[in-house]
């Protein structure tokens, strides 16, 4: 739940400091005690004291406003202690002083031997390769099996999040985890080739298989130290890492102990079919030797592709050259010779004829989207490439690491439209349908689904739907980001409306306060059907919108339970005049408004709901003006009768007058005669 700075106790900021930020109303985070030594790439850390218990040592790590974290993953731990893992003991969403902005703050027990990469740096520790098994990789695949089991991957593993928990270094474990997307802070080195292509947030959750890769790589450069191979470039890395293989790429001919060959080849296989899962593990870890896995090479040109003066001898590392040189990349696709060296020289006919179809399509659809540069690229690099990750205009990302590449994107870039394109454009269906021969990520197998449901999402272009909705739907943690709230750190929908509450008072009236990120927040995170108020947001007339805002917030407050909210009731109330106005009736008008102080007062958005649009008053109000619509049409009948008929010329009124005065001259005639003639009978 958000805390406000008053809540937490934070001082002054103007005078160099600030109280502690309080967590769980027990865990006291100490603003001015920062730990560099336990930092994460996204995340910083502070000292904390725990109120109930000193003896404990504890640290926290303040996460990045906006960026995705991981703590739905985290609760599936139950704050239970896991062996080579380090252990989260409390989270919440916190007023962080510094920043003058809530934030998600992680608290973790201290590991009191500090950083393993900064020991080996200081010369206070060094990687005894007879003792690797022992120190190293029993924790740390204790860890990832462990994780697996809970259907979670840790995705961070490198020396860099390593720790020893105890002052004498002899506990190693895997450091924090859920501050950031997965793979989000590694280095590309730790990723398998078809996530490191990705962007940082788009590398998906990914799986066992992709933590035992970072094992693999985590202990090679324990043992290798600096004499690891260097690469220039990432490109430079791929590159190797596809045509070599990864265990050829990293370790070259330096000398690794026999003991660790065999798990190293085995996780550091680059096809994940063939990578070594638990059952290899397990046999390795019982002393059962296998006999070493032997690379299965890359299919390569004896005559190279030259592009941007780099020789490629790999339709992979080509792809992934192209989508970093975008205008070349697109003028090279439409050009005969990609084609012929495709078809001669790696026997790749069936690709050769995609390829060749690309450029024809591009050339016939002169200003169309198939002629579009980056349309043309990220379809050709999906076939050359079709392991690998989806590429489009910068954006890229792993087809189950949507989510956090669409939250990274909007952090960003305060944009989501490169990501909404993508599926707009159906470049994902394009990965799906592309001939693949190799084992592909089985997330993003299953994932396909929700592409189709997310298209029919961003095709509804009213309030709770686009690429807001998408957003939200598939980050469960992300606070909104609405302008209007996005400080203030909101993941739960119960504190949404006390959010509104506190903003009101010194936000522009005039403003609404639903926009369309918070109606998508709604829309994800409310459990309950609101299509009906989501319609009358869409409609164009501000009275329906406004109505539509009132009706589902009040909806909001009433099932929740919420609190008065007395400034947002207020808020609201003072945009009402439209939906108000919808009455015919000037009394019905007045009375409302006379009304409106007095349920504002109340802070209840379902009785200022009920006073605004009351079913009976609507139809007692339709009811009376329907009355005096047929009042008002029968006399404007009479008059249009009087003006058009007979009598609309003084000629034709004096002769019908005439007619009427003989006619009645003649009746009081007759009623005079009768009367004589019956009194003589008297």
């Amino acid at each position: 739940m958000a805390i406000s700075p008053q809540e937490n106790g934070a001082g002054d900021q103007s005078a160099g400091g600030s109280g502690p930020v309080l967590i769980n109303d027990q865990f006291l985070v100490d603003v001015n005690t920062p730990i560099s030594d336990l930092d994460m790439p996204s995340a910083k850390a502070y000292a904390v004291r725990d109120r109930r218990n000193q003896e404990i040592q504890l640290f926290a790590l303040i996460t990045t406003p906006g960026m995705p974290t991981r703590t739905d993953a985290l609760q599936k731990l139950n704050n239970e202690k896991h062996l080579g893992l380090m252990t989260a003991v409390a989270w919440d969403t916190a007023y962080w002083p510094p920043i003058n902005l809530h934030t998600t703050i992680i608290i973790y027990e201290r590991p009191l031997g500090g950083s393993v990469a900064l020991a080996i740096e200081k010369g206070e520790f060094k990687a005894n390769e007879y003792e690797i098994q022992d120190t190293f990789i029993d924790p740390i695949y204790k860890a990832i099996k462990d994780l697996h089991m809970k259907d979670i991957s840790h995705r961070e593993i490198r020396v860099e999040n390593l720790f020893f928990m105890d002052k004498e270094r002899t506990e190693v474990v895997l450091g924090d985890w859920v501050t950031c997307p997965p793979g989000f802070d590694q280095p590309l080195i730790y990723e398998p080739i078809e996530r490191g292509m990705a962007s940082p947030g788009g590398r998906g959750s990914g799986s066992i298989s992709d933590d035992l890769y970072a094992m693999g790589v985590t202990i090679v450069s324990l043992i290798l130290g600096k004499n690891i191979i260097e690469h220039k470039t990432p490109g430079s890395l791929f590159k190797d890492k596809i045509e070599q293989g990864t265990y050829s790429a990293l370790c070259g001919k330096r000398r690794i102990p026999v003991t660790v060959i065999e798990p190293l080849r085995g996780v550091l296989c680059d096809d994940p079919g063939d990578r070594w899962g638990i059952e290899e593990m397990n046999l390795w870890m019982a002393g059962k030797r296998q006999t070493p896995m032997q690379r299965k090479p890359a299919q390569k040109s004896e005559t190279p592709y030259i592009f941007m003066e780099v020789e490629y001898r790999n339709a992979r590392s080509l792809a992934h050259s192209f989508t970093q040189n975008v205008k070349e990349a697109a003028a090279a696709i439409k050009e005969e010779e990609l084609e012929i060296w495709l078809r001669r020289n790696l026997q790749e006919g069936d690709l050769a004829d995609a390829i060749n179809a690309i450029g024809a399509a591009a050339a016939l659809q002169d200003g169309g989207l198939k002629s579009k540069d980056d349309y043309v690229v990220s379809k050709a690099s999906i076939l050359m490439d079709p392991e690998g990750p989806i590429r489009y205009k910068g954006f890229s990302f792993i087809p189950e690491g949507y989510g956090s590449a669409l939250a990274v994107e909007l952090l960003r870039r305060n944009s989501m439209q490169t990501a909404a394109e993508v599926i707009n454009h159906g470049i994902p269906e394009i990965w799906y349908t592309a001939p693949c021969d190799k084992i592909r990520d089985e997330a993003s197998i299953e994932f396909h689904s929700v592409f189709a449901r997310l298209k029919t999402i961003l095709q509804i272009e009213g309030p709770g739907f686009g690429i807001e909705r998408c957003l939200y739907d598939l980050n469960s943690s992300l606070a909104c980001q609405s302008p209007l709230i996005a400080g203030l750190g909101i993941i739960d929908i119960e504190d949404l409306l006390p959010a509104l509450d506190e903003i009101a008072d010194r936000t522009d009236k005039k403003i609404r306060p639903l926009d369309r990120h918070v109606t998508a927040f709604i829309a994800a995170r409310f459990k309950e059907r609101i299509d009906p108020h989501l319609r009358a947001l869409a409609e164009p007339k501000d009275s329906s919108f406004m109505i539509g805002l009132l009706s589902l917030l009040a909806y909001l407050q009433w099932k929740l339970k919420a609190q008065p909210v007395y400034a947002l009731t207020s808020w609201i109330g003072s945009l009402l005049g439209p939906a108000i106005n919808t009455y015919f009736s000037r009394s019905t008008r007045h009375d409302i408004e006379q009304e409106m102080p007095r349920v504002v007062r109340q802070g209840s958005l379902p009785e200022l709901f009920d006073l605004i649009d009351n079913a009976e008053k609507r139809r007692q109000d339709m009811f009376k003006y329907d009355e005096a619509r047929f009042e008002y049409s029968t006399a404007e009948d009479e008059i249009q009768e009087i003006e058009a008929g007979e009598l609309s010329s003084p000629e034709a009124a004096q002769e019908v007058g005439q007619k009427y005065a003989a006619i009645t001259s003649i009746v009081l005639t007759m009623i005079f005669v009768s009367i004589l003639v019956l009194s003589e009978f008297w």
